[in-house]
């Protein structure tokens, strides 16, 4: 029904367009009333008026449906990241807890081994525990600054080999010949 409405209004509005466009104002004497089929100036301005209104609308129309489709974006982030979130709480307790069992029962075990001391079998673990931690961390950090310096070494590498072929020189070439001019 408001299609039907709006189709109506837009082709009396071109329809009025049209005769409006086609009358000849310069060949005819301004006249104060308007001829059959004829478009005054003041129905061309209630028109353009009209015309606007409906651009408004439309604009209007766009700028809420725009700013929607923002907030549903921005709500189903927010939903995607609470969801991370409590995944990543749920992973890490059923960790925490695997290791607890895990270290639980050598404490345990380590205290039978000890005849039923049982604190020595839960400090054992702990020191077996940190240690292992400890030396892990150790190796971890160790490997990446070797990758690291790996990686820059061959990074600086190729760009000196690249001034090389470039220029017939490498800006290691002239730090060597900077310093043998120097001693």
């Amino acid at each position: 029904m408001i299609a039907d409405q709006y189709s109506r209004t837009n082709l009396k509005s071109a329809h009025k367009a049209e005769q409006w466009m086609a009358t000849d104002t310069s060949a005819q004497e301004p006249s104060t009333e308007s001829e059959e089929g004829a478009m005054s100036p003041g129905d061309g301005l209630k028109l353009l008026l009209e015309q606007f209104r409906e651009l408004k609308e439309y604009f209007s129309h766009f700028l809420t449906a725009k700013t929607d489709s923002a907030k549903l974006a921005l709500w189903s982030t927010v939903l995607s990241l609470v969801l991370a979130l409590l995944g990543f709480v749920l992973l890490s307790g059923l960790l925490v807890i695997a290791g607890w069992f895990v270290l639980s029962g050598t404490a345990g075990g380590l205290g039978v081994l000890f005849g039923g001391i049982w604190w020595l079998g839960n400090l054992v673990t702990g020191i077996l525990f940190l240690a292992g931690l400890g030396l892990g961390v150790y190796f971890v950090v160790a490997r990446s600054k070797r990758t690291s310096r790996e990686r820059t070494v061959a990074k600086y590498e190729t760009r000196q080999a690249l001034q090389q072929s470039e220029f017939g020189r490498s800006a290691s070439n002239q730090t060597e010949r900077a310093v043998a001019e120097s001693e």
